[in-house]
């Protein structure tokens, strides 16, 4: 469903793909005859803006066939400028970059260094699943940050020594549920502060955000408040507000909402909906997460109100097994 017009490679690559695709290997382009200057609008086919698809991640559907996530360029630049503002990484700055490019987590790695001339460290193919080998790297390479889903956070904690993680400053948690022990577990080990962040891939990475370090209390933390420039409900089955304390679905607001699932527009409008409480042409999208207002004025997760589940961060329909077990 993605219709790419063409496939980046390289020869060494060797990828071989059905006839309708063009594969590009760009290791053997002859590009002497092309100017090294900024490309201009008047050289691209239409101009650029912020409003045009940036990336397309595809993930889980309910019916055996992942959906695209269409992603503009205001989106996930709204994501990485919150981020700097609101974590200041610089130029010694050292980031441990562990996740795979199919989820929209990499793109912290990817951009926020570039952004600020920080240093990223790469993990070798499946070195996200070696604790030993994660904890070497932060000791010899100096990392300052990095990224983990909660179930390898409690893994990494419990497999590790404190000397090897002196470097660590700020760890981003996201994927699933955050359980108060793992959190208590990782500050055994580490003194970086650990923060919380929530986000579906239709909403840019993450949109909510909270500072859990130290966290003590209850089984699951909390997911925090809005981020810039987004905004947050819970509401009811007839999209009313509900009370502090009681349990809604939650929908996001905002501008790093996705544009949408490519070539899906019976799914699109499904799960992007008018937005009462916005202007004209404001969208909301309805996450299928059950939520709750706390005392504090954070969110607190409960759970799904479909069925969708995590595994180690990755979401699993379980229509999906049901629809190929049928097939």
């Amino acid at each position: 469903t993605a219709a790419p017009v063409c496939v980046l490679s390289t020869a060494g690559d060797g990828v071989v793909l059905p006839g309708e695709f063009d594969v590009v290997l760009i290791d053997e382009l002859d590009v002497s005859g092309f100017s090294d200057a900024p490309v201009l609008d008047v050289d691209r086919v239409a101009p650029l803006r912020g409003s045009n698809a940036a990336y397309v991640i595809f993930t889980s559907g309910s019916t055996g066939k992942p959906k695209g996530v269409a992603v503009s360029h205001e989106a996930i630049v709204n994501q990485m400028a919150w981020m700097q503002g609101q974590y200041v990484l610089t130029g010694s700055d050292v980031y441990l970059q562990k996740t795979a490019t199919t989820f929209d987590v990499s793109l912290w790695g990817f951009f926020l260094p570039l952004a600020v001339g920080a240093r990223l460290v790469v993990a070798t193919h499946d070195g996200h699943r070696d604790p030993g080998y994660l904890a070497s790297v932060i000791a010899d390479q100096g990392v300052t940050v990095t990224d983990f889903v909660p179930t390898m956070l409690s893994v990494f904690a419990g497999a590790v020594s404190a000397e090897l993680l002196g470097s660590l400053r700020d760890v981003f948690v996201i994927g699933e549920a955050l359980p108060a022990q793992a959190v208590r577990d990782f500050g055994v080990v580490s003194g970086a502060r650990v923060h919380n962040l929530y986000g579906p891939t239709e909403a840019a990475v993450s949109i909510t955000f909270a500072d859990v370090t130290g966290a003590v209390d209850g089984g699951v933390v909390s997911i925090g408040v809005p981020q810039w420039n987004s905004q947050v409900f819970v509401l009811d089955s007839r999209l009313r507000p509900v009370p502090v304390g009681v349990a809604g679905e939650l929908y996001l607001s905002g501008v790093q909402l996705a544009r949408g699932y490519v070539s899906r527009p019976d799914l699109s409008a499904d799960r992007f909906v008018a937005n009462p409480f916005g202007g004209v042409g404001s969208r909301m999208y309805r996450t299928g997460d059950l939520v709750r207002w706390g005392v504090s004025g954070e969110l607190e997760y409960i759970g799904r109100t479909d069925f969708q589940v995590k595994f180690r961060g990755q979401r699993i329909e379980l229509g999906e097994i049901e629809s190929a077990l049928v097939a």
